[in-house]
């Protein structure tokens, strides 16, 4: 199935947002890449979430009046929303709704810190998905084979060698897009008397998703994803966990809504959705996030899979045909999610993305991408501590390498990936038109914002005008 573009791109404002260009007589529309950071709201996402805040704003279930019922009814319809979207069966499995990914992955990482055994995580974590572990318990780290991918020879040994409590890994890497068989390693997992969590950050509005709730060997135990990587607002994600397991726990952060009852010296805990996040959660932001998940749902996720593929088969065998790129991961586009990094050969990637910005309104990503072992070994740059011990001891001067990262959506085009890889042709080949000195990181352009129909080109006296 082909999807519309042209009225995908219209349901999205930020399509039509333009900046300034030097050389350019009018400004540029921006060419947004960056897709594996966080995504824009469409028009039917941005309505919803303002439609609350106008409308039913309340906070829920707190009260019997109409605005408290009405938010409460929205808020607990995203749990539905949720479980349909991914394949979660709310008989077995809760949906929390927390504030990112990291805060549903560490209340994972909270919930098996009662339980006995290590914790496997890999090398192309992103920080999200090993921080949160390592803080709670011991982990172990499972490695990569040469093209990028997880070792599974690795992750067996390690399953045979320790005492495992869970594994877990991403569905997609945010460096190379690359998608471990998460199913098989459910499999392994149970296998070995261990659960699984799954990092579903960058797949979430890209891949289809089964939890499997109804297959003991290959169900996913949690899944965490974040609404902003799915075209909502930031401020909202999800966890889904099993309800026995997590009802039996202590909450994990008490408060106001967690409650059944209290005393001085007592307290009777609720169980379900409220029982580990006490207080007001973010409702305005849960409700988007259904609206945005439902707005996937109806374009089809397969859909887009398939336009998101051939866009990033585009962009490899465009990078692939220049000298002087090296690309990370493996090459074929299917095995990956529409997200490619490279590094340019003689170009810090920190300057060819500014470039990209400055001259072609080229948005990308560049650096380590919070995932720093997987890079270094991307990289191949070897043993890392001396400069670890020089960013410890506050050095200036002391840099971790990275590169640069491309990542695709649903609203971008063909068009526009031969235009951004026209623009590395450009910087390849030395033909930038700024002047921009990297030691100094010296290659910022002024950004003119209009707010609230005031145009403010110097700044308020005493500040620098806003730079980028």
């Amino acid at each position: 199935m082909k999807l519309d573009i042209r009225w995908i791109r219209d349901e999205f404002p930020i399509c039509r947002q333009k900046f300034p260009i030097p050389g350019e007589a009018a400004p540029q529309p921006i060419r947004y890449f960056d897709h594996g950071a966080s995504t824009h709201p469409p028009r039917a996402v941005l309505d919803a979430h303002r439609e609350f805040l106008e409308k039913y704003y309340a906070n829920i279930h707190r009260g019997h009046h109409n605005l408290s019922m009405i938010a409460s009814d929205l808020f607990d319809r995203v749990s539905e929303t949720v479980a349909r979207y991914v394949g979660a069966d709310l008989h077995k499995q809760t949906i929390y709704l927390t504030t990112n990914t990291t805060s549903a992955l560490d209340l994972a990482a909270y919930a098996m810190s009662h339980e006995d055994g290590v914790v496997l995580t890999s090398v192309l974590e992103h920080h999200s998905n090993d921080l949160p572990f390592r803080a709670r318990g011991e982990t172990v780290m499972v490695g990569m084979c040469e093209d990028g991918t997880l070792d599974m020879a690795d992750l067996k040994k390690k399953l045979a060698d320790h005492k495992v409590k869970l594994v877990t890994v991403t569905a997609a890497s945010n460096v190379t897009g690359w998608m471990p068989k998460i199913h098989e390693i459910a499999r392994l997992a149970h296998a070995a008397g261990a659960r699984i969590c799954v990092d579903g950050a960058q797949m979430l509005a890209h891949h289809p998703v089964d939890l499997k709730p109804n297959d003991p060997a290959e169900c996913i135990d949690f899944f965490a994803a974040a609404g902003h990587k799915a075209y909502a607002p930031f401020g909202s994600a999800f966890l889904v966990a099993p309800t026995s397991f997590m009802d039996a726990l202590p909450p994990y952060r008490p408060g106001g809504g967690a409650v059944l009852a209290v005393t001085e010296d007592d307290v009777v805990w609720t169980t379900g959705p409220d029982r580990h996040l006490g207080g007001t959660p973010n409702i305005p932001g849960a409700i988007a996030m259904a609206k945005a998940l439902d707005f996937l749902s109806d374009i089809g996720l397969d859909a887009i899979r398939h336009h998101e593929v051939e866009l990033t088969r585009r962009a490899i065998e465009g990078l692939q045909a220049m000298d002087g790129i090296e690309l990370y991961g493996p090459p074929d586009a299917e095995s990956r999610l529409g997200v490619v990094s490279f590094n340019i050969e003689g170009v810090h990637h920190d300057l060819a993305s500014a470039i990209l910005n400055n001259e072609g309104a080229i948005a990308t990503r560049n650096g380590c991408f919070c995932a720093h072992p997987y890079l270094h070994l991307l990289l191949r740059v070897g043993d890392v501590s001396d400069l670890v011990d020089r960013l410890r001891s506050g050095d200036e001067n002391a840099e971790l390498p990275g590169a640069l990262r491309v990542s695709m959506g649903v609203f971008n085009t063909e068009g526009e990936v031969d235009f951004m890889l026209g623009w590395i042709q450009r910087i390849r080949d030395r033909k930038w038109s700024g002047t921009y000195d990297l030691e100094k990181r010296d290659y910022c352009k002024e950004v003119y914002f209009e707010f609230q129909g005031i145009r403010d080109v110097s700044g308020p006296a005493g500040h620098p005008t806003a730079r980028v």
